[in-house]
């Protein structure tokens, strides 16, 4: 391809966010949810849908998107809420008030069309952005729908979009990667590419090419899952899947020969019991840990390696 995915993220970087809040209390808040999805059209224009799941109410957001956006249209499950956009040298600013946030109703949801973020990289499709966390996110996901004809772009897919961790699936039309990320802090930086052609041919031959193609990269997707999943793991392989939080205890985990107490880690990592069993949740779901109950108030946990 001679320049890398890595490369041409880091060069093209064509979308920045950023979010302010104001709380009810005054009080920091978080992100419960963050979504992002994208759908390239057959224009190439792309329309976005940003989910944002507050984790208390707050009265105001303000948006600034690092390009032109239009046909902004907002809606939450809360009482009222009216979403302002201002369109100047090239930028976008959301302004948001907002009415009656409960701990049961705070979630937000902006959609809108962009012209911005496509590029032609040696004769392909490139749609890339980068999103700075300027908040705590308890769960990121990020999709983006290629248009009708597209397929991506490197046969082997994952050389196709960055990160290389994405999962790939189909609605019957449209081949969609998408990215799952959890506890994001403050000063995070989240960036996604993807590589994509549009082949010359129609009708039923290009129907007949586009569900053979989606049906191998599906096959082969499971086949390399199936593979991970049965391989040994090592200390290097497990962390090349955690965030920053999660390597921590999974380092203090390999420094106590892969088991210990749970109160030792909180005591050694210096993280809250909460975050500590919030950690140690999604890890054991993701099969990275066992836990082993000792007492009605301690558990043993376990790093999973070489199964």
């Amino acid at each position: 391809m001679g320049v890398s995915m890595k490369q041409l993220i880091l060069t093209v970087s064509v979308l920045l966010v950023f979010l302010t809040f104001i709380s009810g209390n005054g009080l920091a808040v978080g992100l419960e949810y963050y979504g992002i999805d994208s759908e390239i059209n057959d224009d190439m224009a792309v329309s976005s849908k940003v989910t944002l799941k507050f984790d208390s109410a707050i009265s105001h957001l303000d948006y600034r998107f690092d390009f032109e956006i239009y046909d902004l249209e907002a809606e939450a499950d809360f009482n009222w809420v009216n979403c302002e956009l201002d369109v100047r040298e090239g930028m976008s600013d959301v302004s948001c008030d907002f009415m009656g946030m409960s701990s049961a109703k705070k979630t937000l949801i902006l959609e809108f069309k962009s012209k911005t973020g496509i590029k032609m990289v040696n004769d392909r499709y490139q749609y890339s952005f980068e999103y700075d966390i300027s908040l705590p996110v308890e769960r990121l996901f990020v999709s983006i729908k290629l248009p009708r004809n597209g397929i991506l772009a490197e046969e082997v897919a994952n050389e196709s979009y960055f990160p290389p961790d994405g999962e790939i699936f189909t609605d019957g039309r449209h081949i969609i990667v998408y990215w799952e990320r959890q506890n994001l802090d403050e000063g995070d930086s989240a960036q996604f590419s993807i590589l994509y052609t549009i082949p010359l041919v129609g009708g039923m031959f290009y129907n007949i090419i586009i569900t053979v193609m989606t049906l191998v990269v599906i096959v082969v997707m499971v086949g390399l899952a199936f593979y991970i999943r049965r391989a040994p793991k090592t200390i290097d392989a497990v962390k090349a899947v955690l965030n920053r939080d999660e390597k921590i205890i999974v380092d203090i985990l390999n420094n106590y020969k892969g088991k210990m107490g749970q109160k030792v880690i909180v005591r050694e990592s210096d993280f809250s019991k909460a975050k500590v069993s919030r950690l140690i949740k999604n890890m054991k779901e993701r099969g990275i840990i066992d836990i082993e109950p000792v007492s009605g108030r301690e558990n043993r946990i376990m790093l999973k390696l070489g199964e």
